[in-house]
């Protein structure tokens, strides 16, 4: 029997432009699959370092990685769509040029999904910030879940979620873009929906896809288990936007400028797309809920709601003061289609932002995550990173006061085993 044949095929898509240096390490975690049925597509926007050079150093070491070298650039959304539209049917998940899988992550999704019969699953990744230069520190985190096995989201009670909070970025969202893995006919079945027959129907490739996606279906499985890691680096599209040197700014106007044409929905007063994670909420919800026959249900958005969501959300976030002055006007524009301006104009004055005055905490820390300074445990990169998942989480999971008692007992008892002894002499010998 053809395990190829048997098996459905999987397929990471990684659309990514300039990370060489990330880059590689992705791919090496893809290379680690031993999934049979496995292709990996890199689909590169002209890139001006050496990413080209290196996957191609790499497809002569593992056949499965494919490569499109373009030209002329695309942007990330239409390189996005260019990447999904080479995929063969099956399965698929796309990842950034920084992120990576977990090592036997793939024949993991393949057991869910054969088991559950679902076509769309997510999960809680775990976490690798790479350093802002050489030498410096990073970030390695692992969710502190406790796993209870694969529950199944109902889509109307997460859509309903997200017209509340108006925060995609939770666990439970089942993103293509590093944390969900879906069949290719779900993602045809979106694509009938769209005008021009695309699945990236916003300007963001990544929130727009858990929220469709999650309407296309009635429920969907989750789990806890870390099957991805999402990368960041200093070339990251949100951390650019939050900076403000002269590098940053110019990759931000670059994602400005390919979405020009693509403005948020009209009850957002058809405003130029926006970093603030609830108007992409909002954009996404609104965009897909106009999608012909799109099934997704949700309660209606309250507009004052997302006034009050997005000040909290600028009130807590880190963004600089010149990049708040474009977002503030987006807001106002809102306000005044909606007839909010007074409700605007309080919270002007009300919010404060929250300024952090202290350098960041690096090292082992214990919060809603399990966090390392990786460079102190020789992980300094998203590959060393992959390696490592799988023990952190596994080894919390195992961790419970009972297993606190063991330790503690069983180290009692070795050092009194070693405390008590007796003396024998040597045997004879010819």
């Amino acid at each position: 029997m053809n395990k190829l044949i048997d098996l459905p095929l999987f397929t990471v898509i990684i659309p990514q432009k300039d990370r060489a240096e990330y880059l590689i390490h992705t791919l090496r975690t893809c290379m680690l699959q031993d999934y049979p049925n496995f292709e990996i597509i890199v689909s590169d926007d002209c890139s001006k370092d050496n990413s080209v050079e290196f996957v191609r150093e790499l497809m002569n070491k593992d056949s499965r990685i494919k490569l499109f070298a373009h030209n002329q650039h695309l942007g990330m959304r239409d390189n996005f769509e260019f990447a999904l539209n080479q995929v063969r049917p099956g399965y698929i998940m796309a990842l950034g040029g920084d992120d990576g899988l977990v090592p036997g992550s793939i024949w993991r999704m393949y057991e869910i999904l054969s088991t559950t019969k679902r076509e769309l699953l997510t999960w809680t990744p775990a976490g690798f910030t790479y350093s802002d230069h050489e030498g410096g520190k990073n970030v390695f985190y692992v969710k502190r879940k406790k796993n209870l096995g694969v529950k199944f989201i109902k889509s109307e009670t997460f859509l309903n979620r997200l017209s509340k909070t108006f925060f995609y970025q939770n666990d439970e969202c089942p993103m293509l873009f590093m944390k969900a893995v879906v069949s290719t006919e779900l993602i045809n079945r979106v694509k009938s929906r769209t005008k021009d027959n695309s699945f990236y129907y916003c300007a963001t490739p990544d929130g727009f896809s858990g929220v469709v996606l999650a309407g296309e279906v009635d429920d969907y499985a989750f789990t806890y288990e870390p099957l991805s890691i999402a990368g960041s680096t200093i070339k990251s599209q949100g951390r650019n936007y939050k900076r403000t040197d002269k590098e940053a700014r110019e990759a931000a106007q670059q994602f400005f400028k390919d979405n020009i044409k693509r403005k948020m929905h009209a009850e957002l007063a058809s405003q130029e797309y926006s970093p603030l994670a609830t108007l992409m909420t909002a954009d996404y919800l609104l965009t897909a809920r106009d999608l012909p026959g799109w099934p997704g249900k949700f309660a209606p958005l309250s507009f004052e709601a997302l006034l009050y969501a997005s000040f909290k959300l600028i009130e807590n976030g880190s963004f600089e003061k010149e990049v708040l002055i474009r977002e503030l006007n987006i807001l106002k524009q809102i306000a005044k289609q909606h007839d909010l301006m007074e409700l605007f104009n309080q919270l002007m004055i009300k919010t404060k932002r929250k300024v952090i005055i202290m350098e960041e905490v690096y090292g082992f820390v214990i919060t809603n995550s399990i966090r390392f300074e990786g460079t102190e445990l020789g992980i300094n990169n998203i590959f060393d990173a992959s390696l490592a998942t799988n023990f952190v989480y596994n080894f919390y999971n195992k961790v419970s006061v009972r297993e606190v008692f063991v330790f503690i007992r069983n180290t009692l008892r070795i050092l009194i085993r070693n405390k008590k002894y007796r003396r024998e002499p040597l045997p004879q010998i010819n």
